[in-house]
């Protein structure tokens, strides 16, 4: 049995077309999904360091290999899930999970409860011009609370606001609604961020440079690392209050961190500004 730590995992949730697999995109610095499908027709995806080799879980549990470049034949209603082991930045430090939509009729309560089981930190994505629906409330609700201290409220789309004034009011009602649920509330262009993604004002002005420092000061702080014991899986029915989960301990030492999820001394970080672009 393998005892050696794990990487933290972070989940990319929200409802249909709300920004997750560009999102995905952009923290992985690809250009493209390898299809270039809607949501519901990918079951989660799972990436995480490794050669460039990608495999299904089939709902009996055996895996089938996939092309690198083509995932159609990753059927939902037989496939549990997609693992894509590539090469980026971001998974020296993090196993990224990417879930279809909430309101995908795909993604049935046992694909919420088992991914949900597994992971350390959400970024949910609320695009601004719909942001924090009712659906998406309940959702979050049912989740266990400690990832509630752990996870981020991400507002995509910001870039379709017709003013500052519409942003950040967006923004001031989205953390009235929702900020005690989420560790921080923060918004993003991420169209914008993608095609500057080389350009450091531009992450900075989208957005992304604040993600970036989010996940930073996460990981830093330990704040996303796994639970012990593991968390129970997510139900919608009341359970026994369990033992309090006892606070991680970082990792201080031999820990390996991509080139561009690096600690700083700076301490805290400031809210950024409501006006991106």
């Amino acid at each position: 049995m393998n005892d050696a730590p794990r990487k933290p995992r972070i989940a990319l949730m929200g409802e249909f077309s709300a920004g997750k697999s560009t999102l995905a995109n952009l923290l992985l610095e690809q250009d493209s999904s390898p299809v270039q499908v809607t949501a519901t027709q990918l079951p989660p995806v799972w990436y995480s360091l490794g050669p460039g080799t990608v495999e299904r879980e089939l709902a009996d549990g055996s895996t089938a290999p996939l092309p690198l470049d083509d995932w159609s034949a990753a059927d939902p209603a037989s496939t549990a899930m997609i693992r894509a082991r590539i090469e980026a930045d971001l998974l020296y430090a993090f196993d990224l999970v990417d879930m279809p939509g909430t309101c995908d009729p795909c993604m049935t309560s046992d694909v919420w409860s088992n991914v949900l089981a597994q992971v350390d930190m959400v970024i949910w994505c609320t695009p601004a011009n719909q942001a924090w629906r009712q659906s998406e409330a309940a959702l979050w609700e049912q989740v266990r609370p400690e990832l509630w201290t752990r996870s981020l409220l991400l507002v995509t789309r910001m870039d379709k606001m017709q003013s500052a004034q519409d942003r950040r009011r967006v923004l001031a009602r989205v953390r009235l609604e929702a900020g005690e649920m989420f560790r921080d509330v923060l918004p993003i262009a991420l169209t914008g961020a993608i095609a500057g993604r080389d350009d450091a004002d531009v992450l900075e002005q989208t957005g992304a440079a604040a993600l970036v420092r989010f996940l930073e000061t996460a990981l830093d702080e330990g704040a996303c690392a796994p639970p012990l014991p593991p968390a129970p899986v997510c139900e919608p029915a009341p359970v026994p209050v369990a033992a309090p989960v006892p606070e991680p301990v970082p990792d201080a030492a031999g820990r390996v961190v991509p080139r561009r999820i690096q600690r700083s001394g700076e301490g805290r970080r400031e809210r950024p500004q409501a006006g991106v672009g």
